[in-house]
């Protein structure tokens, strides 16, 4: 069956920009967005960026301009009709957004767009999530807006306070289309139409995944054994057709051990061949490649994830003639994979189709002051999309700090210059917390080790000759630390994969050195997820390497309140009673006997309270508990009745990093501090009575504090709680904010039990 595809960039000749029927509009555009084959199709066009990145090669990536504006703005850009812009990115401002931009189209005196960045990043419609959002520290918006003569961006200047902030970083990407082409500028929604497409459009990216549409695909599925040592072809697909989904399930419960579950990650090699080239396109381990690297991670992007024991991946992969899968296993033990692929076949094929390809790339501290190299190829293709993995050795996130770069067809002179690692990944300032979103994601972080990735959808790069990128290893190249990634993109013809994944001794996964300070930030990774059998699958793996580890029976604990979560109390309450039987930790049974507490009377809670201040929490008028220590949670049963409550959270001034953390678990509801509750500088009254009207306080600033934990607090005492750090938000109320550090803020909500 032929594949129907209409492009919108492929306009009739001769239609200028006075054409009175413009081909390319707003709607079209945003139809691309639910456009998955877009990512392999060489008939559309690539992208260009603007940045603030620092000319002088230094770490200064701010506030560097196309030039002044009028008084108090500047110029951001530029751009010459026809094109559209992809992608706004913005950090540097107030966390409140009320830092203002502007959007002149065609010459108009007026901007269509004067909005503050939390208007136009996710405020106010039609620029609205999950496209346009604020979070991990930066704003940015993702919808396209086409420009027909003239796109000129402005924001207020920076550097006008005395201590030199607002300091503005942006990266602006845009497309550039032919003289001939015809487009209509943005106008905003115009129609009942268009304000319907946009609905479509959101829930398209708030499921997150590509399009496979099943009717049309043939199924194959098949099971295999690779022995250690041994390689297996599966049979190959005739073409002309396009795999539309590629999963492989191992068994993990056949390998002997928690460590040789995660090592065949890496063990296993997966190779891909096209038309019979003799080359493998793809070559990559295992877990990277579906974007798990390093461990099991249980999420999705739009094109590779994991869900239950599966990895799945549905990058469009056409082929003319033939599909070939191979699975390598390099590893000590076999490994049995079950298979299945989507297959959608293609009456012909056309040159329109780019060929899949994906590199895997490995740099370490053996190569301070050289670059890590995501990807270097020759040919015509696109460039769409990586993921990344960092271990620094200098215990700082001092490597997030290089810049990408990219040099297309033999440029002396990178044309994509960026402003950091984390601004490339849509982040800012070292990342806030995990989240996976359809083309961005930050999938694991803790300290200091982490896990991002970006995929190109509409904003891709294209090549005629040749493509080159990488990541400076920290300002000037002298960050200690591993880097590993995976880079997808197409070519007109299958070639060999751009690097070969080398010998498994030379994948082994590095050794982190602050495995035991941080584990509980590891746990907390996978709850944000949901994936509460990927914590306790690593708590097993953990605790292999490390049979030493002094909280090892709480950990245990833990493992048995991740069953309770899964499998529901009545699993779980045998498992409690035989632990606090024979256990003899006195943390661990301590922490037992409360959770078995809390099942024992539908009016039992737990109250979680975590701070870096001296704090206090008081529920209903009642001082409930105290702490002060950033290294240790306070946990404590409370009784509540049915009826309404509050929960106010008194805390003195200490320096940055600070926070407040409390997390409520009930049997009808859970409360976790968030951006909802109230705070208020020393307030007067009863403020922690339950009928204290809070009305007049002020909202919380920004999204929370990162983690808690944040550098230097690393360490976090385990304990046998789920969620009740990961749901919970960190509050802060900004020095600025202090009008007296001898004083205190208080911070409050109300809440009703049924």
């Amino acid at each position: 069956m032929v594949l129907a595809f209409l492009s919108v960039f492929l306009l009739v000749s001769g239609c200028g920009l006075g054409c009175k029927e413009p081909r390319l509009t707003w709607s079209e555009l945003l139809s691309e967005l639910m456009n998955s084959d877009r990512v392999a199709r060489l008939d559309s066009p690539g992208s260009s960026i603007i940045t603030s990145y620092d000319p002088s090669g230094g770490n200064e990536d701010y506030n560097h301009f196309l030039r002044k504006g009028p008084e108090g703005w500047v110029v951001l850009a530029d751009l010459k009709g026809p094109g559209y812009i992809s992608r706004f990115w913005f950090t540097g401002a107030d966390e409140e957004g009320t830092h203002r931009v502007r959007f002149y189209f065609d010459g108009e005196r007026k901007p269509s767009i004067d909005m503050t960045l939390a208007e136009f990043c996710g405020g106010t419609a039609p620029f609205l999530p999950p496209l346009a959002t604020y979070e991990n520290y930066c704003w940015f918006n993702l919808y396209p807006l086409p420009y027909a003569k003239r796109l000129v961006v402005m924001t207020q200047e920076g550097g006008y306070k005395p201590d030199g902030w607002p300091r503005i970083f942006y990266q602006i990407n845009y497309t550039a289309l032919e003289k001939s082409q015809c487009v209509k500028s943005y106008a905003g929604p115009q129609s009942p139409e268009e304000d319907a497409l946009l609905k479509t459009v959101r829930a398209y990216w708030e499921r997150g995944l590509a399009n496979v549409d099943a009717s049309r695909c043939r199924a194959v599925a098949t099971s295999v054994v690779v022995g250690a040592g041994a390689s297996v072809d599966l049979e190959k697909i005739v073409g002309p057709a396009v795999i539309r989904r590629l999963q492989v399930t191992p068994d993990f419960s056949a390998l002997p051990s928690a460590s040789a579950r995660e090592r065949i990650l890496q063990d296993v090699v997966l190779r891909l061949q096209w038309d019979d080239s003799g080359a493998d396109s793809v070559e990559a381990p295992l877990g990277d490649f579906f974007g798990s690297v390093w461990r099991r991670l249980r999420y999705d992007s739009m094109y590779f994830g994991m869900t239950g024991s599966t990895f799945e991946s549905r990058f469009p992969m056409p082929f003319q003639k033939s599909g070939r899968l191979r699975f390598d296993n390099q590893g000590t033990q076999p490994v049995a994979l079950s298979v299945a692929l989507e297959v959608e076949p293609l009456a012909s094929f056309t040159n329109a189709w780019g060929y899949f390809h994906a590199a895997w790339s490995r740099t370490g501290p053996q190569d301070l002051g050289r670059p890590h190299s995501i990807l270097q190829t020759q040919g015509e293709g696109k460039y769409v999309g990586c993921l990344l993995a960092e271990l620094s050795l200098d215990r700082s996130w001092w490597i997030l700090e290089g810049d990408e770069t990219m040099y297309v067809d033999g440029e002396t002179r990178p044309s994509w210059h960026g402003t950091g690692l984390e601004d490339y990944f849509n982040g800012g300032w070292y990342y806030q917390n995990a989240l996976a979103r359809p083309l961005n994601g930050l999938a694991f972080k803790t300290f200091f080790r982490i896990l991002q990735y970006r995929l190109h959808m509409m904003d891709p790069v294209r090549f005629d000759r040749s493509f080159s990128m990488s990541f400076e290893r920290g300002p000037d190249n002298a960050s200690h630390g591993w880097m590993q990634s995976m880079a997808y993109y197409y070519l007109s013809r299958p070639a060999p994969a751009a690097f070969s994944t080398g010998a498994t001794a030379q994948r082994e996964p590095p050794k982190d050195p602050l495995a035991e300070a941080t584990i509980m930030t590891d746990l907390t990774n996978y709850e944000r997820f949901g994936d509460y059998r990927g914590a306790s699958d690593h708590i097993d793996f953990f605790l292999e390497q490390h049979p030493a580890f002094p909280f090892a029976p709480v950990l245990r604990l833990r493992k048995m309140a991740y069953i309770e979560q899964l499998e529901g109390f009545d699993k779980a309450r045998p498992l409690y009673e035989q632990f606090i039987a024979s256990e003899t930790n006195a943390l661990a049974l301590e922490q037992a006997r409360l959770l078995l507490w809390f099942h024992e009377d539908p009016s039992h809670a737990i109250l979680s309270l975590y701070s870096t201040a001296k704090s206090r929490a008081l529920i209903d008028g009642q001082d409930i508990c105290g702490v002060e220590n950033p290294e240790s949670a306070k946990f404590v049963g409370v009784k509540l009745p049915p009826g309404p409550h509050s929960l106010a959270l008194y805390t003195l001034w200490s320096r940055y990093p600070n926070w407040i953390q409390a997390y409520l678990r009930t049997h009808s509801t859970n409360l976790a501090t968030d951006m909802s509750w109230k705070m208020q500088f020393k307030p007067s009254g009863s403020w922690s009575a339950v009928s204290y009207d809070d009305s007049a306080w002020s909202s919380i600033p920004g999204i929370g504090v990162k983690g808690p934990p944040e550098e230097p607090f690393i360490w976090l005492t385990p304990n046998a709680f789920v969620d009740m750090q990961s749901q919970a938000l960190g509050l802060r109320a900004g020095d600025s904010l202090w009008p007296d550090k001898r004083g205190y803020y208080v911070f409050r909500k109300n809440f009703a039990l049924p």
